[in-house]
């Protein structure tokens, strides 16, 4: 696999075609595995799109006691295997992004596996391609390190410095999420 999801939070016009995408993905079952959220309810009715951000070393799969979140050899990290997973939610409390959820009727958890079946492939996964502000993006490595460059220096020109709040953003652990 030699693309990545690359977000825009500010590109999102909530629109949630990306959920829609997700549900009707092969192997989601009709669940939605990726959120659009606001940004602040009480002060706007702006939304952006969360998923799995794919860290190079997952918290989820750090606390799982029976190895069933694996992580594939592109780095994308999987869905809690139905066979080994016994249904303790670490992996729920243990992420720092409030990712993976658990179905209590079906007993497993399941989160966006950035659709393997497609991504392997280099297919943009199903709410990458149905996304029409390109807030969600599944593009080449160096595209978006262009777009990274381009954009701090549009915040060098408009004078923005980035506050404490966007340094997250450029931390670079993840592997096959990356955020402006």
């Amino acid at each position: 696999m030699n693309k990545i999801m690359y977000l825009e939070f500010e590109r999102c016009i909530g629109c949630r075609a990306c959920l829609a995408a997700c549900r009707e993905c092969g192997d989601h079952e009709g669940t939605e595995r990726n959120y659009v959220d606001y940004v602040d309810f009480m002060e706007s009715r702006q939304t952006f799109p969360m998923m799995c951000m794919h860290c190079k070393d997952p918290a989820c799969a750090r606390v799982c006691p029976a190895n069933a979140i694996q992580i594939t050899e592109e780095g994308v990290v999987l869905s809690a295997s139905e066979e080994k997973c016994i249904g303790c939610r670490n992996c729920t409390f243990g992420c720092p992004f409030g990712i993976p959820k658990f179905d209590f009727d079906q007993n497993k958890m399941y989160k966006c596996d950035m659709c393997y079946d497609r991504s392997k492939h280099d297919i943009a996964p199903m709410c990458a391609s149905v996304c029409p502000s390109d807030a969600i993006r599944f593009i080449d490595y160096d595209e978006m390190q262009t777009l990274r460059r381009r954009r701090t220096q549009l915040n060098l020109v408009e004078g923005r410095k980035p506050s404490e709040q966007d340094k997250w953003q450029y931390v670079p652990e993840f592997f096959g999420v990356y955020t402006d």
